[in-house]
Order: C-alpha cells, then sequence, then structure tokens
C-alpha cells in the first residue's frame, strides 16, 4: 500500500464476516488483511484527519496505523474487540506525533463521515446565496469541532461521525463510560451553542 493509493470504499461487514478475516489475517492470509484495510481505512483516515487538519498527516498516520495493525494483529486476543483495538494504535500514532502541539482549526474542506469534503454537501439546487450560506454554516460546524478541547474533539467525533458506542469509545480512550457520556454531551451542547451564535448573526 502506498500513501496516494488511500482511497478505500464505504464497505461495512457483519460481525461472524470480520472475525474470519481476522482469524485468517493473524495466519498471513494478506488477503484478508487487505478486506479489513478496506473495511476500516476510511474510518481511521476521517478520525485522524479531524484530529491533525493535514491530509498528508492523516494519510500517513493511517498507513503507520495499519502497518502497526498488520505486525500487532496476533497480539489481539479478543477478535470481537477488533475495532476499539484499532482506534486506540490510531489515536496512539495522532499523539505521539501530536504531543507537543496545540490542536488546529479544520480548514474549510474537512472530511465528512464518509471521507468526502463538507464543501461537496452543498445542494445545488439552492440559489447562490442559499448555497453560499449552506457552506458557510458547515465550515462553522468544522471549524468548532476543530476548535473543542482534545478530550472533547475525540470522543465527539467517534460518537458523532464514526457512530461508535459509548462503550466502545471507552474502550478506545480508555476512560469510564459515565465519563465518556458526559463529554460527548458537554461537546455537543457546545457544538449547538457555537452554530446557534452564528445563525443569530
Amino acid at each position: 500500500m502506498t500513501k496516494r493509493n488511500l482511497n478505500p470504499g464505504t464497505a461495512t461487514v457483519d460481525p461472524a464476516t470480520l472475525t474470519r478475516w481476522i482469524r485468517k489475517a493473524k495466519k498471513g492470509d494478506i488477503g484478508a488483511y487487505q478486506e479489513i484495510y478496506q473495511v476500516f481505512a476510511r474510518k481511521v483516515l476521517n478520525f485522524i484527519y479531524r484530529m491533525v487538519n493535514s491530509p498528508d498527516e492523516a494519510e500517513d498516520l493511517t498507513q503507520e496505523t495499519f502497518i502497526a495493525v498488520y505486525q500487532k494483529l496476533r497480539t489481539l486476543k479478543d477478535n470481537s474487540k477488533f475495532e476499539p483495538w484499532l482506534f486506540r494504535i490510531a489515536r496512539n500514532f495522532v499523539y505521539q506525533r501530536y504531543r507537543t502541539r496545540s490542536p488546529s482549526t479544520l480548514s474549510i474542506d474537512a472530511l465528512d463521515e464518509n471521507g468526502q469534503a463538507v464543501t461537496q454537501l452543498v445542494d445545488t439546487r439552492k440559489n447562490p446565496d442559499e448555497a453560499y450560506q449552506t457552506t458557510e454554516l458547515e465550515d462553522v460546524v468544522a471549524e468548532v469541532i476543530g476548535s473543542l478541547p482534545e478530550k472533547y474533539r475525540e470522543v465527539f467525533v467517534l460518537s458523532a461521525l464514526q457512530h461508535l458506542s459509548y462503550q466502545r469509545i471507552a474502550e478506545i480512550v480508555g476512560r469510564s463510560l459515565p465519563s465518556i457520556k458526559t463529554d460527548i454531551h458537554r461537546a455537543r451542547l457546545e457544538v449547538r451553542k457555537r452554530v446557534k451564535e452564528y445563525l443569530k448573526v
């Protein structure tokens, strides 16, 4: 896999199939590993991009994540815990590289949950003024997410964009379930507050 070939689809997989792929990949089956990559690479890329605000860095860290997955997959004892295990690896790479850097604000071409630029979400059937307002609002939302404190931002992205359960998120970030619920709630309130402020202008 090369850096610029990171363009997986939006595939999904049932737990039984994923478990079968993991078992095969643990035995060195490259095809099974590639199937896993196709399902999860875009999700990981989007999560990392939301955290680092750099397409190139996000691609690099995504590649590093999946190289580590390939190397460490045999150490995964419970195959049903693959997803939180995967996101913990991605999260660790983000914090290793950006430990000394302050969070940055997302650019206007941030990615949505499908890995597409939010500026592509404008309805072309709107008149120019409506289209401009829609794009501007999307930019505001992206900037608000990017300005959240890191502990709020990561759980918000995992919940609102990756649609992971509270329990999965707790496993990924290594904090208690009540703490995760509280932080997601606070993050959502902050996003809503900032968006409402924009709408009142």
